[in-house]
């Protein structure tokens, strides 16, 4: 029987922006793997990317557009006077800078219960880690805190079938079948790797992730279940 680390957490606002979108900041209805594992090296203080599975679930009060300061400029943009609205002072020349208002997507009162399985030598430095964060920790936006109400360690067992509680992602290559019902479908970025030139990208074998976004009271097969009966779906 396999453990893991449960976090029940709720977050009142927060964006989990959706990488193409620009000029309004869409935002996934639950973060991304990628966003959580952030969360996590972030508040254990690790200063290099160590390996972990997590399981994503939860629900919320619906969206609301919220207006933000937004800032463009292209580098090696001159300033000119009545086309930009900053200017920003150089050595040899000034740069212009443009600045507007934009929309961005926020959810409301997120209520989340994440899983995760750091490898075995981590896992007692995450437990501590999220029992007292060296920092505030946050998801999204640094500004999105996360209210961490909870954390404690669960047994994971196999069942036949379950029912889903939260709304939930579920990766394609899991073992848990969801038969022949549609979902909406995700894209979701996981693990990177930093380049010879000290740029991170997205791995090409588990970078991004192809995820169900399955709704509660949804019945499943082949499932995990933890010690309060919850499903899981690791990635």
């Amino acid at each position: 029987m396999e453990r893991a680390i449960r976090i029940d957490c709720f977050q009142n606002l927060a964006n989990y922006r959706k990488p193409s979108s620009f000029i309004i900041k869409e935002s996934y209805p639950l973060p991304p793997y990628s966003t959580v594992i952030g969360m996590i090296h972030a508040i254990s203080g690790f200063d290099s990317y160590h390996k972990m599975q997590v399981s994503i679930q939860g629900e919320n009060a619906g969206s609301v557009s919220e207006l933000y300061t937004r800032y463009s400029f292209k580098f090696d943009t001159k300033y000119e006077e009545g086309r930009h609205q900053l200017c920003i002072k150089g050595e040899d020349k000034d740069y212009g800078v443009f600045k507007g208002i934009a929309h961005v997507e926020l959810i409301c009162d997120n209520r989340m219960v994440l899983h995760i399985i750091p490898e075995e030598e981590d896992f007692d430095k995450i437990y501590q880690a999220l029992k007292c964060p060296i920092i505030y920790p946050s998801l999204g936006r640094y500004e999105d805190l996360l209210d961490i109400q909870n954390v404690e360690i669960v047994e994971l067992q196999k069942v036949e079938s379950a029912t889903i509680r939260n709304n939930i992602y579920i990766p394609f290559q899991s073992e848990l079948d969801i038969g022949r019902r549609t979902s909406t479908t995700y894209m979701l970025t996981k693990e990177y790797e930093i380049t010879p030139q000290g740029y991170r990208r997205w791995k090409p074998d588990g970078g991004k992730i192809k995820a169900h976004y399955m709704p509660k009271d949804t019945s499943v097969v082949n499932a995990y279940i933890d010690t309060y009966g919850d499903v899981v779906a690791f990635a």
